[in-house]
C-alpha cells in the first residue's frame, strides 16, 4: 500500500484517501482485505470479470486474494480505502478471524446497517489519526472492536441471505453441528474421532449417521469444502500451490493436486493459466496504466471532517443527554449590562458607499448599534477651476449619514513609523477644518465623538508620547464633546504603557482604551473549558489600569478582535463559530463598555494591515447576505437583563413575565490548526432543560436554534451548487434560507414545571423564551 496512515501501534488497520484515474488493487497475500467507500464521485470497477459502478457514498469490499481495477468516472473524486490485516487483528482478539464478504457490494445489507457502518468508518479513521483521541488506548481500541464486530455481523447476514447450495443441511442436530464445525474450521486438521468425541458419539456411529443424513462420506465432504476454498484462492492469488494447499487444510500439495484433477480434469497450475491469467491481463488488455494520487493526511482529515459535517455525523453517538435543572425563583438578581456595539467599516471612504449605507440601515433596523469606527477621513477630489459650496463634501456626507443613523463616530488616526511631526500636525489641522466646516458637527454629536490614536506596537516612547500629546491637546483646545483614546495591542504593551503612564501623570489621560486582539495560534493546544485567551489578556489590562489610577479608570472598548483566524477562503474554509462568539459576548458584558464588529468582508480587507482576515466577526458577507454573527447579535439582544443563573455554557435571565435561557455549546479549537481540520473534533450535545417554580398560567414558548444548518451560510451555499461566483438569484436564495430555526408553541402550566429537549451541534446557540401571557 503506497501512502496513507497506519493506525494504532498494532498495525491492524491502514487508511488512505485516493484521487483515482486508474487504480489496480491486488490483495494477493491472503493476509488482508479492504473496505472502500466512495466519498465523492462515481467509480467504474472491474472484479472477477464483472464490471459495475461504485456510486457515490456506497461501499465495496475487496476480499483477501481478489484483484480489483478502479477507473474514474468523475474528474473530481475521493475514494477512501480501509485495509485490514488479519494477523494483527487475530493477535488482538485471540482467535482466528478470516471473513469472506460474498455480498461485496452490501446488496443484502439494510440501509440502517449501512448508515451505522458509514458513521463508524469515519469515527474509526478520526480516532486513530494524528488528530484523534490521545492517551486513551482503550477508547480507541474499543472503537476498532465495535467496528470489527459490525463487520462480523455483516458476514453472518450474508451467509444467512446467500444460503449457498454448497453448504449441507440436515435436520439432525448432531449432523448440523458437525457441518457447521467443518465449514468454520476447514483450514485446520479435522479428525472424525475428535468430532465424535466432541458430540459424545462413537466414531463408527457418527460416520454411518453422517452418510445417511447427507448422502456423502464425511471425508469426501471435508475434501469438497477445502477444495472449494482452495479454488477461490487459486483464482485470486499468485501464491504457490503448496501454500494454497496448506492454507486450506490439505496435508500435502500432492493430495490437493490429485483431488483437484479428479474434479476439474486439469492440474491446479493448468487451471491458473487458463482462468486466472485472463483476469490478470485486465490492465494490459485494455491499455491502462495506473494513475492515482494518495491524498496527504492533513487534507484527508479535512475532507472527512467536512463529509461528517454535511452528513451530520456525530463523533460520539453514545453520549448521554446532559440534564439541566433550572429554578426560575431567586431572592436577588444580578444585572446583565450588555456592551454597546461598534460597527467597523475600515477606511472612511467606505462610509459614502451606497452598499455600505444599505447594510448599516438594515443593521440599525434590526440591531441598534451605538458607534461607527473608521480610519482617517475621506479623500476629497480636486476642485481647482470650480466654484463649490462645500470643500469637504465627501466627509460631510459621511457625517450626515452617521448622524441620521444615530451613531457616534470613532475616528482612528494612525501614527506610522514614517509619520513625521510636520505631517502629523498637518493631519490634525485638516481634521479641524473638516469638522468645523461641518456646521452641525458639535450639535449632531453632542453626546460625544471619539478620536482614537493608534501607535505602532514598538518604538521610541518619547517620540510617540509627543504624537499622543499633540492629538490630546488638539482635541481639548478645539472641541467640547470629543473624547481621546489610545489603542493597545495584545502582542506588545511596553510602548502603550509608557505613553499611558506619562498621560496619567498629566492632564491628558485617555478617556478610553481601544483594545485590539487577534488570536493567531498563540497557544498550541486548547480545550473547551478554558477561558478565551483574549479575556485573560483583557483582565490583566484592567488590573494594570486600576493599579495606575483607581479614581479614574478609562473605559475599555474592544474594537478589533477575533476568536480564531482562518487561512481558508470565506466559504470553503470557515468554521461555524457562533457558540464561541456568544460565550465571548456574555463574558465581555461584565468587563467592557463596548465591543466592535466588522461590517463586512470588504471592510476588513481595505486596510493594509490585514492580519484579521476572515475573523468571523463580520456581519455581512455580500450585500444584504447575513453571516451567523448577525443572528448571534439578534439572539443576544433578546436576552433579559436580570440574571437568574449563569453557568459555563448558558445564562438564564428574566425580564418582566418572560424568562430567557441562552445556551451556547461552545468549543474553543486550537488556533494553530486550520478550521477544516477541527470540524471532526466536534460532537453533538443532547440537552434536557427542566424548569421549576413557574407560576401557573398560559405560556408562549419560543425556540431559536442557530447552527451550521440554520443560520450558517456554508451548507446552504453547497445546496445552491457551491459556486464561488454568486449572482443575485443565489444571493436571494441564501438570504431567504440562511436563518435560525424558529418554533413556537402555546401551553398551559399547572404544576410549575416545563421540560425542553434539544440537540446542539458544536458551537450552536439555543435561545428559549418562556413568556407567561395569562
Amino acid at each position: 500500500m503506497n501512502g496513507g496512515i497506519v493506525l494504532a501501534n498494532h498495525h491492524a488497520l491502514s487508511v488512505r484517501l485516493i484521487e483515482v484515474n486508474t487504480l489496480y488493487i491486488n490483495e494477493n497475500d491472503r493476509n488482508t482485505f479492504s473496505l472502500f467507500f466512495a466519498i465523492k464521485g462515481n467509480f467504474l470497477c472491474k472484479k472477477k470479470n464483472e464490471e459495475f459502478l461504485l456510486k457515490e457514498q456506497t461501499f465495496m469490499f475487496n476480499n483477501s486474494g481478489e484483484s480489483l481495477v478502479v477507473y474514474q468516472e468523475n474528474h473530481q473524486n475521493s475514494l477512501l480505502q480501509l485495509k485490514f490485516y488479519f494477523s494483527e487483528i487475530e493477535k488482538i482478539i485471540g482467535e482466528d478471524w478470516r471473513p469472506y464478504f460474498s455480498d461485496d457490494k452490501l446488496i443484502y445489507t439494510s440501509e440502517e446497517e449501512k448508515t451505522v457502518l458509514t458513521e463508524n468508518i469515519f469515527r474509526l479513521v478520526l480516532d486513530y489519526s494524528e488528530y484523534g483521541i490521545k492517551d486513551q488506548p482503550f477508547a480507541t481500541m474499543n472503537r476498532l472492536f465495535s467496528f470489527l464486530d459490525q463487520l462480523n455481523k455483516i458476514v453472518l447476514i450474508e451467509k444467512q441471505v446467500e444460503n449457498s447450495p454448497s453448504f449441507l443441511v440436515s435436520d439432525h442436530p448432531k449432523i448440523m453441528s458437525v457441518i457447521q464445525y467443518v465449514e468454520e474450521f476447514y483450514n485446520r486438521r479435522i479428525s472424525l474421532q475428535e468430532i465424535a468425541k466432541r458430540e459424545f458419539l462413537s466414531e463408527a456411529y457418527l460416520s454411518r449417521l453422517f452418510k445417511e443424513e447427507t448422502g456423502i462420506n464425511f471425508s469426501d465432504y471435508v475434501d469438497s469444502i477445502r477444495l472449494q476454498h482452495a479454488v477461490e484462492e487459486l483464482r485470486q492469488s499468485q501464491l504457490p500451490i503448496l501454500t494454497i494447499a496448506l492454507n486450506n487444510g490439505f496435508s500435502t500439495a500432492k493430495r490437493f493436486s490429485s483431488l483437484f484433477k479428479e474434479k476439474y480434469d486439469m492440474t491446479p497450475n493448468q487451471y491458473r493459466k487458463e482462468i486466472v491469467t485472463e483476469e490478470n491481463k485486465v490492465l494490459a488488455k485494455e491499455g491502462l496504466k495506473e494513475d492515482y494520487r494518495v491524498v496527504p493526511e492533513d487534507e484527508m482529515i479535512q475532507i472527512i471532517a467536512q463529509f461528517m459535517l454535511n452528513k451530520n455525523i456525530k463523533k460520539d453517538p453514545d453520549e448521554l443527554p446532559t440534564q439541566y435543572q433550572l429554578s426560575v425563583e431567586t431572592k436577588s438578581y444580578q444585572q446583565l449590562t450588555k456592551p454597546e456595539k461598534i460597527i467597523n467599516i475600515g477606511a472612511a471612504e467606505k462610509g459614502i458607499s451606497e452598499d455600505v449605507r444599505e447594510q448599516i440601515r438594515l443593521l440599525q433596523e434590526k440591531i441598534s448599534f451605538e458607534y461607527i469606527r473608521f480610519f482617517g477621513l475621506c479623500d476629497e477630489a480636486s476642485h481647482e477651476g470650480h466654484i463649490i459650496m462645500d470643500k469637504f463634501v465627501n466627509n460631510h456626507r459621511l457625517f450626515t449619514f452617521i448622524h441620521d443613523m444615530r451613531l457616534k463616530p470613532i475616528i482612528v488616526l494612525e501614527v506610522k513609523e514614517e509619520t513625521t511631526f510636520a505631517s502629523w500636525e498637518k493631519e490634525l489641522r485638516s481634521l479641524r477644518k473638516i469638522i468645523r466646516g461641518y456646521v452641525h458637527f458639535e450639535a449632531s454629536f453632542k453626546f460625544g465623538w471619539y478620536l482614537e490614536i493608534k501607535v505602532p506596537d514598538t518604538g521610541d516612547s518619547e517620540k510617540y508620547i509627543q504624537f499622543y500629546h499633540d492629538a490630546a491637546k488638539f482635541l481639548r483646545n478645539n472641541f467640547t464633546t470629543g473624547f481621546i483614546g489610545l489603542t493597545v495591542s495584545y502582542k506588545e504593551k511596553r510602548l502603550f504603557k509608557e505613553i499611558y503612564e506619562w498621560a496619567a501623570d498629566t492632564f491628558y489621560q485617555p478617556d478610553f482604551i481601544s483594545f485590539n486582539y487577534r488570536d493567531n495560534a498563540i497557544k498550541g493546544k486548547r480545550h473547551e473549558s478554558e477561558y478565551l485567551e483574549f479575556i485573560e489578556e483583557l483582565d490583566r489590562l484592567k488590573v494594570w489600569l486600576e493599579e495606575k489610577n483607581k479614581t479614574k479608570v478609562p473605559d475599555i472598548m474592544v474594537t478589533e478582535w477575533n476568536i480564531i483566524a482562518s487561512n481558508k477562503q470565506v466559504l470553503t474554509g470557515t468554521f461555524f463559530r457562533s457558540g464561541i462568539v456568544m460565550k465571548s459576548l456574555v463574558q465581555l458584558s461584565t468587563r467592557v463598555k463596548s465591543v466592535g464588529f466588522w461590517l463586512n468582508l470588504e471592510s476588513e480587507t481595505t486596510l493594509k494591515d490585514n492580519r484579521n482576515r476572515d475573523s468571523n466577526l463580520s456581519i455581512f458577507l455580500h450585500g444584504s447576505l447575513r453571516r451567523p454573527l448577525f443572528f448571534v447579535l439578534t439572539l443576544f439582544e433578546r436576552v433579559g437583563d436580570q440574571i437568574i443563573l449563569e453557568e459555563d455554557n448558558f445564562i438564564l435571565t428574566k425580564r418582566f413575565n418572560s424568562y430567557y435561557l441562552l445556551f451556547y455549546n461552545y468549543y474553543y479549537i486550537n488556533p494553530a490548526d486550520t478550521a477544516y481540520q477541527n470540524l471532526w473534533k466536534t460532537s453533538q450535545k443532547e440537552a434536557i432543560f427542566s424548569f421549576d417554580d413557574l407560576k401557573a398560567g398560559k405560556y408562549l414558548v419560543k425556540r431559536f436554534l442557530l447552527d451550521s444548518n440554520h443560520g450558517g451560510i456554508y451548507n446552504q451555499w453547497l445546496k445552491a451548487g457551491g459556486l464561488s461566483e454568486m449572482d443575485t438569484d443565489i444571493q436571494e436564495y441564501l438570504f431567504q434560507s440562511v436563518v435560525p430555526d424558529f418554533q413556537v408553541k402555546e401551553l398551559d402550566i399547572d404544576d410549575g414545571r416545563l421540560e425542553e429537549k434539544t440537540n446542539l451541534e458544536i458551537n450552536a446557540c439555543y435561545l428559549l423564551i418562556i413568556n407567561r401571557i395569562t
